[in-house]
């Protein structure tokens, strides 16, 4: 039988881990530090119920286990090294994260042709402490998770899916998908990933340097920025493959910040609780990925730059 391993104790993998515990599957959660991992999970209709206890020692995983690492990036080089030893039997490995990069220092890590998935996911949860001290993770807003192999548009193009795609990556989708339901399967991951870049890009660090809700970077004062932004994602993105419209990318960012308005962004919570931020998973891999192709992106240079600053 199959079962779910969940790397550290972060908001998405408590509430994976929540699911999983609810539709009866068989799940282990590996927490850095124990008293970081939360004991009880708060449901959308706002039941609550206590999680399994997490582990603090590795296990060698099967064949047919899945391995998902919600991690910041620059956390996945150090987790995935550490796991290396207990991955012999090859259990699909599955990269949730904001930002961009994961899939380099996977591909770094993990042994060559390894059963890799990635997923990006607007599944809403954060961790808060009850009156009695627990750490709890609550779930604030049902939504999709999208999963699929990283291969190029050029790949996708003379590759049926059913060769990309293989029975144990679909067995490991489908045990996602009994996790914490719906989970798509879209064949080309890598756009849906740099589309949600795009988003990222505008939103998290117009909220961590300004101190504000998403609803709030719509304001006309960010106008310049927002399409600034857009526009330098749009041309570093063009020159890897993936097409985007500059006006449609700005428009989806207002929509999301719309829809999300009353949140506050994973990196403005980093800056205010003084955490590292994914700023260069973020921004910082614009202004990378455009280095390399010669294209200026000062704007995203700029931003980078102010939030490490902070």
């Amino acid at each position: 039988m199959s079962k779910l391993h969940i790397v550290g104790a972060g908001a998405v993998g408590s509430l994976v881990a929540a699911g999983a515990h609810r539709a009866n599957i068989i799940c282990a959660r590996y927490p850095r530090t124990l008293d970081t991992a939360p004991s009880i999970a708060r449901w959308l209709d706002g039941t609550q119920f206590p999680l399994p206890p997490a582990q603090s020692s590795l296990e060698v995983l099967g064949e047919d286990d899945v391995l998902l690492l919600p991690l910041k990036v620059y956390q996945l080089s150090e987790a995935l090294t550490e796991w290396l030893p207990f991955l012999k039997n090859k259990p699909t490995v599955v990269l949730l994260h904001n930002g961009m990069g994961g899939l380099e220092v996977a591909q770094q890590v993990l042994p060559l042709n390894y059963p890799l998935l990635l997923a990006t996911t607007s599944h809403g949860a954060f961790k808060r402490q009850d009156e009695n001290n627990n750490n709890v993770v609550v779930y604030s807003g049902a939504g999709t998770t999208q999963i699929g192999v990283p291969v190029s548009s050029a790949e996708l193009d003379h590759t049926k899916e059913m060769d990309v795609l293989t029975p144990k990556l679909r067995k490991a989708i489908a045990l996602l998908n009994n996790t914490l339901p719906d989970v798509t399967y879209t064949p080309n991951i890598l756009r849906a990933l740099w589309h949600k870049l795009s988003v990222n890009a505008v939103i998290n660090p117009l909220t961590a340097l300004n101190n504000i809700q998403n609803k709030c970077i719509v304001h006309d004062q960010f106008s310049y920025l927002r399409h600034a932004v857009c526009q330098e994602f749009v041309d570093v993105a063009s020159a890897y493959g993936f097409k985007f419209c500059a006006q449609d990318v700005h428009q989806n960012v207002i929509k999301v910040a719309k829809a999300t308005g009353n949140n506050f962004s994973s990196m403005h919570q980093d800056v205010k609780l003084g955490r590292k931020t994914e700023i260069s998973a973020i921004n910082g891999y614009i202004v990378d990925m455009g280095t390399k192709k010669g294209i200026d992106v000062p704007v995203n240079a700029l931003l980078v730059d102010k939030v490490n600053a902070l």
